[in-house]
């Protein structure tokens, strides 16, 4: 396995061993385990932007969105364990309200 050097200034090498420490693990062991967290959710916040802009590409491309405050109400259904209809896709121009 290759190796990989982190250079720490001595109040961070200071903090790391004392988590590490009180949490019974090694510095080496609590390092593993924090870069694993970050990159997961660094990963996950990849996976939900491109997920975003796909959805994003499809509502540009197709004209068709769910009216927001429809599927909040059928949410609102289903947590309560009430049957609801999913509300279906309509155009977007019949989802967005006029200011006046």
């Amino acid at each position: 396995m290759p190796n990989l050097s982190v250079k720490l200034d001595e109040a961070t090498r200071h903090r790391l061993l004392e988590v590490a420490a009180g949490q019974g693990i090694t510095p080496h062991a609590f390092m593993i385990k924090a870069i694993g967290t970050e990159l997961a959710q660094a990963e996950a916040e990849a996976a939900f932007v491109a997920r975003a802009l796909a959805a994003r590409t499809q509502v540009i491309a197709t004209g068709q969105v769910i009216d927001g405050p429809a599927f909040a109400d059928y949410l609102r259904c289903r947590v309560r364990g009430q049957s609801a209809t999913r509300p279906s896709a309509k155009a977007i121009t019949e989802c967005v309200e006029t200011k006046e």
